[in-house]
């Protein structure tokens, strides 16, 4: 700090604070690693590296079950034996629409051979071909070969858009949810194929670029019909020309299979000292469209990068070979890392911690990302969140210092070292509530409970379309976050009693902070529109569910510290704080006075809530991207009376728009210990509050599903 000082003269208080948090910046003060560690992780990192990989990943149209996708893992593989990791090897999993894995039911596999569309009459354009633009034909089309009249069915989805409509044969002209679509048109009304412009997700840049054209997904599971994608604006066009009476004729020609096929999952490891101590694994999806450079062509080279700056430094001795061994996994969204942890149970039961990149690389001035660090699940709280928010604040201090002043460009951790490749551009990161959306919603989830450093981007303008290209990156960023990642995970790897003791305070004051911030919503809660009794339930709810967290979060720490690791002082200064809290709650005007010293829960009365469910069968969530187990095993009927899931079956409360949510976490917290109550409570704290018959009905739903049992 010394050194700081001396470089700049110092006339004024003011400037000594600056240049001491700026010192921090760049020394990197952190309880979790050594100076000499983070400087020698800072100074391994690469942006080049990944950048330069991502650029042939674009070049591959990377769908699960597919050739190129199999390509793109071995090019992985290739890399990460030159990076010096260890047993690099690539395994395939049957995508066959049967196997199971845990809960999970196996896909199908796509062979694509050709793909085009003509129009022929009245004029004569080409419109998609597969071999130049792969993104314009949608995954698990079938082979066709067809010339007939298109027909603008509008939306498509609903039945009332075919009324008066002749479509058998034909072609229809649709921007409805795809699979929909092909279910209405292709299955029930006999259409031939699809043309589709299906809106991208919603941000607040939707609609904004007409030039956009999406990734398309139909049904693998209909055995029938074909869909090309075309951008808005080319929908438009044909759209006008319908409706201003022209008959316009189409020519597809399709060559391909749905069937079964394979999915590859590759990784490797660099061994850590202890075979007994477990595992830290880095995660990602290698797949997605053409190009799918952020999405998540970003993510999987930068855990490359992270696994190649590790391999370097322990190799070279600059790090210690940390305690647990480093695992590094390639494969298929969600559905590779089912397969593979269903492969490897003597791998699952050995993990610790997971670092999972999804969409790392976006440059927010050119697809409005914002990088977020995201917390796990309040059901499976970790320390694992406080060492990546702490290291990201890091990079993000130091980037925006320099970003105002242009001093120590090595604490921003640019990539300009390969010329003018990287951004000078601040880093903006900040700390997200739990997110689905990813292969981490597995590793969090309860009866696999590895608890995962989510990093991710969002929003991203450009996701799952044809601009989702290497122009959108930025190689600091990669930098930033291969930086983050590396170290976050040597942290996991390394952390023993020795680095506990020092990491304590810390994580202390993380949980000390947030139980501050939550007596804040406790206090609002406590002056809600519900009845005294209520209003007063739910805000001291919230503050004891609040607590039950950071005391997950020190727990998690002391079992990554081992035997003799003690945080009975810690937990004492916690309780000791939410009583305090408590007290302005019980003395507030609306609840001073009331006859009850502790309020009933007011799911008091519901003989419902006092039953306790178990989880029983094979591991993993509810819901996966191609499969969901309550609404294969209920069958539709069934599902679409489950009230917490369907907004027309119950008006009790307005949950309907964060129902996945609340599932996701009462499945979660099942232990074959909490009563259903108590299960709304936790999941009312981290969500809002909700009614112990929502709760009850969901629960009841996958008793029936074979998913659990009443105890």
């Amino acid at each position: 700090m010394s050194e700081c000082y001396s470089a700049i003269p110092m006339k004024r208080l003011q400037i000594v604070l600056q240049l001491t948090l700026l010192c921090s910046f760049v020394t990197a003060q952190t309880p979790f690693l050594s100076k000499q560690e983070w400087v020698a992780l800072r100074e391994e990192s690469n942006g080049a590296a990944p950048y330069e990989n991502l650029r042939y990943l674009t070049t591959l149209h990377r769908v699960p079950a597919t050739m190129q996708f199999d390509q793109a893992a071995r090019f992985i593989e290739q890399r990460a034996r030159e990076y010096g990791i260890q047993n690099v090897t690539s395994e395939e999993f049957p995508a066959d629409g049967k196997t199971r894995y845990g809960l999970m039911r196996a896909y199908l596999g796509w062979t694509v051979e050709a793909g085009s569309l003509w129009e022929v009459r009245p004029q004569h354009a080409l419109i998609a071909d597969w071999a130049t633009d792969p993104i314009r034909l949608a995954d698990y089309s079938h082979s066709a070969e067809v010339e007939t009249a298109l027909v603008d069915v509008g939306d498509g989805a609903s039945e009332s858009d075919y009324a008066g409509k002749d479509v058998r044969g034909k072609i229809v002209l649709a921007d409805g949810v795809l699979s929909r679509v092909q279910e209405i048109a292709v299955v029930k009304h006999g259409a031939a194929g699809i043309v589709s412009d299906m809106p991208n997700q919603t941000t607040a840049w939707s609609g904004v670029d007409h030039r956009l054209i999406r990734w398309g997904h139909l049904e693998a599971r209909i055995d029938s019909g074909f869909a090309f994608m075309v951008s808005p604006d080319a929908a438009e066009a044909l759209r006008s020309r319908l409706h201003a009476g022209e008959q316009i004729i189409l020519s597809a020609r399709v060559k391909a299979e749905v069937g079964p096929g394979h999915w590859t999952v590759s990784s490797g490891i660099i061994p850590g000292t202890d075979p007994i101590a477990g595992e830290v694994v880095f995660s990602c999806h290698l797949d997605h469209e053409r190009p799918g450079a952020n999405d998540n062509g970003s993510g999987c080279v930068t855990i490359l990068e992270s696994a190649r700056v590790l391999s370097r430094l322990i190799a070279g001795n600059s790090l210690a070979r940390p305690k647990r061994t480093l695992r590094f996994v390639w494969g298929p969204e969600i559905e590779g890392t089912m397969a593979y942890l269903d492969r490897h149970p003597e791998i699952r039961s050995q993990l610790r911690a997971n670092v999972h990149m999804d969409m790392v690389g976006g440059d927010p001035f050119k697809n409005k990302s914002v990088f977020h660090v995201t917390e796990t699940p309040w059901s499976l709280p970790s320390f694992v969140t406080d060492v990546g928010a702490s290291l990201m604040e890091i990079i993000r201090s130091g980037a925006a210092d320099y970003a105002e002043s242009g001093a120590h460009p090595e604490a921003a951790v640019l990539e300009n070292r390969a010329g003018d490749l990287g951004s000078r551009n601040e880093f903006w990161a900040d700390l997200t509530p739990y997110s689905a959306g990813s292969d981490h919603e597995e590793y969090d989830s309860s009866t696999i409970a590895v608890p995962s450093l989510y990093l991710r981007d969002w929003p991203d303008i450009y996701i799952h379309t044809d601009h989702d290209s290497l122009a959108q990156i930025d190689a600091t960023k990669l930098r930033r976050v291969a930086l983050l990642g590396a170290a976050s995970g040597y942290v996991y790897a390394a952390m023993d009693q020795a680095r506990a003791n020092d990491a304590l305070p810390f994580v202390r004051a993380a949980c000390q902070k947030r139980l501050a911030d939550a007596s804040q919503r406790a206090l609002q809660l406590s002056q809600g529109e519900k009845k005294d009794s209520e209003s007063r339930y739910e805000a001291e709810n919230f503050l004891q569910q609040s607590l039950m967290r950071e005391l997950g979060v020190l727990r998690s720490l002391a079992a990554f510290a081992g035997a003799g690791f003690s945080i009975q002082a810690e937990d004492g200064v916690l309780r000791q704080q939410v009583a305090t809290y408590a007290g302005p709650i019980q003395q507030s005007p609306k609840h001073k006075g009331a006859t009850e010293k502790v309020p009933s829960p007011p799911w008091a009365a519901d003989p419902n809530a006092g039953k306790i469910p178990q989880r029983i069968g094979d591991f993993g969530p509810l819901t996966y991207q191609n499969d969901n187990v309550l609404l294969a095993r209920l069958g539709p009927e069934r599902y679409s009376q489950i009230k917490l899931l369907n907004s027309s079956a119950t008006r009790l409360l307005n949950a309907q728009d964060q129902g996945e949510f609340y599932a996701y976490e009462i499945v979660n917290f099942v232990n074959g210990q909490r009563k259903v109550g108590e299960i709304r409570d936790a999941v009312s704290a981290e969500y809002g509050p909700i009614s112990v018959e929502l709760v009850a009905d969901y629960l009841q739903a996958c008793v029936e599903a074979d998913v659990m049992k009443w105890k």
